[in-house]
């Protein structure tokens, strides 16, 4: 494979093209198997009762993992953490130094995260792939793409090739080794500096559309500083000249290290027919990059939450997805996903006790 803190890259590293064809592969979930819960469900319904987007919620677990039983446990978060090279422009509420922080809070199980993962019983996983001032902490995986993340995207490309590939195949390869360790539900957040400007210059150039009309105010900006982020995205994405038909050109040039190996995680979870949770605005776009990729990816994505601002709902007006939660939330590190999990250990529970036992007289 690669030595990830060296840079040294040899030959097994995935070339683009070699993704683009793996996500060629991929199908829609079991639609067998779909009608086979969906048919189940109506049966219940026949005493007016009706368990509404709980049933859906069930259905797309089943297609997905080919079985009209899903297991919603056991299942895992990954925090790829990541500093952006835009904060250089003094548009970030934070500067890069937080990221680190948040990360070690995550190892030593002291953040809101982590109190949500003890609540839903899901095991977090930290990722290191470009935070600065974070090297050998220990609960963390360091496997930096790029010490101190990316370049700022108002000056050059964010990242090379080889460090965009290098960053979808850590996720993509992540992703394998929670499969294979038995996880059945997946979800990736994020920590890092910037990548609020980056997804929405991103989803701007995916979208084709003005990065004004999607870029949030976060808490605790300020007007001139929401106006200055507004025109450095939009200056920006006039100078790469982006297209949405090359959507990982368009990563490389103004996304991030999180926001590249998320595109990996949920493509290689999809491919290995494992269901995937979003979080906020940064999954989500990644996840828009997949969609321009390969449209089944959105058989295989449930959104958490609507996080405030229009980006959200231009992403998931992109991913054709509906969010379950919608509590003016804005928070990443995968809180809105693990908020969303009692939906689905709620769905697999009652067809089990509930519609199973119809059935069965």
């Amino acid at each position: 494979m690669t030595d990830y803190n060296t840079g040294e890259v040899d030959e097994k590293l995935m070339i683009r093209e070699q993704f683009i064809s793996l996500l060629e592969t991929l199908n829609v979930p079991d639609q067998e198997i779909a009608a086979q819960t969906r048919a189940k469900w109506d049966s219940l319904r026949e005493s007016a009762a009706s368990f509404g987007q709980l049933e859906l919620i069930h259905q797309r677990m089943a297609a997905i993992q080919g079985m009209t039983d899903p297991a919603s446990k056991p299942r895992t978060l990954f925090i790829f953490g990541a500093d952006n090279g835009i904060v250089a422009e003094g548009i970030s509420l934070c500067g890069k130094q937080v990221t680190a922080q948040v990360m070690r809070d995550i190892a030593a199980e002291k953040s809101v995260t982590n109190t949500l993962a003890r609540l839903s019983e899901t095991t977090v996983i930290p990722v290191n792939l470009g935070v600065r001032d974070l090297n050998d902490e220990e609960g963390i995986i360091h496997v930096a793409v790029k010490a101190g993340g990316t370049e700022s995207f108002a000056r050059t490309e964010a990242m090379s090739e080889i460090e965009m590939m290098l960053a979808i195949q850590l996720g993509y390869e992540m992703a394998i080794g929670a499969v294979n360790n038995g996880y059945r539900i997946l979800m990736a957040g994020q920590a890092g500096s910037g990548n609020t400007s980056t997804s929405t210059a991103l989803l701007a150039a995916l979208e084709e559309t003005n990065a004004a009309s999607i870029c949030g105010r976060l808490p605790g900006i300020s007007d001139q500083q929401s106006l200055r982020e507004q025109e450095i995205i939009s200056a920006a994405l006039s100078k790469h000249n982006l297209s949405a038909d090359d959507p990982l050109t368009a990563v490389r040039t103004v996304g991030g290290f999180d926001i590249a190996a998320m595109v990996g995680f949920y493509a290689a979870a999809a491919l290995n027919n494992i269901p995937v949770i979003l979080d906020d605005l940064v999954s989500q776009v990644a996840a828009v990059v997949l969609r321009k990729l390969q449209p089944n990816i959105s058989h295989y994505l449930f959104a958490a939450h609507q996080t405030t601002g229009p980006g959200c709902e231009l992403a998931l007006r992109s991913l054709g997805l509906t969010s379950f939660l919608d509590l003016d939330l804005y928070h990443g590190a995968g809180v809105g996903a693990l908020l969303a999990l009692p939906l689905f250990d709620s769905a697999v529970s009652i067809y089990r006790r509930v519609c199973q036992k119809c059935i069965s007289g």
